[in-house]
């Protein structure tokens, strides 16, 4: 929304990164993305074996936050998770 203009201070390129780190967030919600997932996590805790220092790399990190909020709604209450359902084909169709 134009009249919002929350990005409304940042330069050229603040904006192109922004936008490049939200389509990637978005990205990773793709169910066909989930084993690239699961591999870069099982490397991560596998270099943290080695190294406790090793962190996470911070676009990496919010990628896998809005994933497993996407995929979390199963394990909620059978109520809780139609609701949500219901507001994401409401979104989408």
């Amino acid at each position: 929304d134009r009249d919002i203009g929350i990005l409304e201070g940042l330069s050229a390129e603040q904006y192109y990164q922004f936008r490049s780190a939200v389509s990637s967030i978005i990205h990773a919600t793709e169910i066909s993305r989930n084993s690239e997932y699961v591999a870069h996590l099982q490397e991560l805790v596998a270099r943290r074996a080695e190294d406790p220092a090793v962190e996470m790399d911070k676009q990496m990190a919010m990628e896998f936050m809005v994933k497993c909020a996407d995929v979390s709604n199963v394990i909620k209450p059978t109520e809780v998770a139609r609701r949500w359902a219901l507001r994401i084909t409401d979104e989408f169709f």
